[in-house]
């Protein structure tokens, strides 16, 4: 089966998809939902709903369906083009509007290269889009490449903790020196601000318990110790806990002290709400 591009008059993203389509000669089908394919972007909405996201801005074009797959957004649907299920956990969903583009999470797993996210990223970016990428330090050579390119104009650092907890709370080792690395790699041009996660910790007994306001402090004179400066833009955030686990939801009047602590490092430091 040819696989079917559902897309909206004047999408600039649709266009996007379009042109890299037809730069390596990849036959699709055509709908376009306000014009040929009006009804059968119904039946097919109708029929596959649930895998289908809506959010507050209406539906995201373009849709791509390979018969046994949907595909939604610019990013997500190119990341199938160009590396099939190779960059899942890269790419996912765009939270952005109005000419920019996220949900590039260049940590998600341990890289090789990242040739084929480099691709991707470079490719959106010659497109005209402005890219905001996400990273929590892993991979700190992707991320230096990124930058000396100029590919990006938004940079998320998920600071999960000190280097020391990143092996129990992301499943992947973390060097000082690899986080230090990442860390001194922020600032302008490109628009950024750090988010320290305040996540449950695994304990030795098998039970789970929240980062101490101490570690967290840690994990902010990393950040102080990396760049030489006391003043970036530092955000804490309590992790929404998975419904089985059995410890209470750390409230924000329990993460003053977390705030208190992180600015003896980072100035800065606010909370997030979730």
């Amino acid at each position: 089966m040819m696989v079917q591009l559902f897309s909206a008059t004047g999408c600039m993203r649709c266009n996007i998809v379009k042109t890299y389509m037809g730069m390596n000669q990849i036959a699709y089908e055509e709908l376009d939902i306000h014009a040929n394919g009006k009804e059968a972007f119904k039946i097919f909405y109708r029929e596959n709903r649930s895998h289908i996201f809506r959010g507050e801005e209406g539906l995201e074009f373009p849709i791509l369906h390979t018969g046994t797959r949907i595909y939604q957004g610019v990013g997500v649907v190119l990341a199938y083009l160009m590396a099939d299920n190779r960059l899942d956990g890269f790419v996912c969903r765009s939270e952005l509007s109005h000419g920019w583009v996220s949900g590039l999470n260049i940590s998600a797993r341990p890289l090789d290269d990242g040739h084929e996210l480099l691709a991707l990223i470079r490719f959106l970016k010659d497109q005209g889009l402005m890219i905001q990428v996400e990273t929590d330090g892993r991979n700190p050579i992707l991320l230096e490449t990124i930058l000396k390119e100029k590919l990006i104009h938004s940079l998320v650092f998920h600071l999960q903790g000190p280097a020391k907890l990143y092996k129990t709370l992301t499943g992947t080792a973390l060097t000082p020196e690899e986080l230090s690395h990442s860390l001194s790699l922020l600032g302008p041009p490109v628009d950024y601000k750090i988010i320290l996660e305040i996540s449950p910790v695994p304990q030795e007994n098998g039970s789970s318990d929240w980062m101490s306001p101490e570690q967290a402090a840690q994990a902010a004179e990393c950040v102080a110790t990396a760049t030489g400066s006391k003043k970036h833009p530092f955000f804490i955030r309590a992790m929404a806990l998975p419904e089985k686990m059995d410890i209470p939801q750390l409230q924000p009047p329990a993460l003053f002290k977390y705030r208190t602590l992180c600015r003896r490092y980072m100035v800065l430091c606010d909370i997030l709400k979730l």
